[in-house]
């Protein structure tokens, strides 16, 4: 079996990037999300998922980047079991924001590079799931 390891970097690289675009460029149906949106209690919780598992992801991505599990001072097991953890946490987040839009917004530019992001945070997160070496019995 390949190592599909590799593949959580460049596709972490990918999610983090689309779902930081999708923040930044102002094509929601109200505008900027953080500039002319209406700051609803739907809208409040929306950002806080989006946000939240944006921060969350990019922990993991940087743990994955600069190969905190591989040294000594963490054990491997451990550091491994909780970076899956916080990238399901960060992807279910990034998802729920998501999907929270999409039931009460309109969808837009904006609402399908994020949605786009967090699906590639899911895939990550599948593929680190079935890359652990607990679940491969080592």
């Amino acid at each position: 079996m390949q190592d599909l390891s590799a593949l959580t970097i460049p596709l972490s690289c990918l999610a983090i990037g689309l779902c930081v675009a999708s923040l930044v460029v102002p094509y929601w149906n109200c505008g900027g999300f953080f500039t002319t949106c209406v700051f609803t209690i739907i809208h409040l919780v929306v950002m806080g998922l989006l946000l939240g598992g944006l921060v969350i992801f990019a922990l993991v991505f940087l743990i994955d980047l600069f190969k905190t599990c591989r040294n000594s001072w963490i054990p491997d097991p451990l550091c491994n079991s909780c970076k899956v953890l916080l990238a399901a946490v960060g992807a279910a987040c990034l998802l729920g924001g998501n999907l929270l839009y999409a039931a009460i917004y309109i969808k837009s530019t904006s609402y399908i590079m994020s949605f786009a992001g967090s699906v590639v945070a899911v895939h990550v997160v599948l593929i680190s799931l079935f890359s652990s070496k607990c679940l491969q019995g080592q």
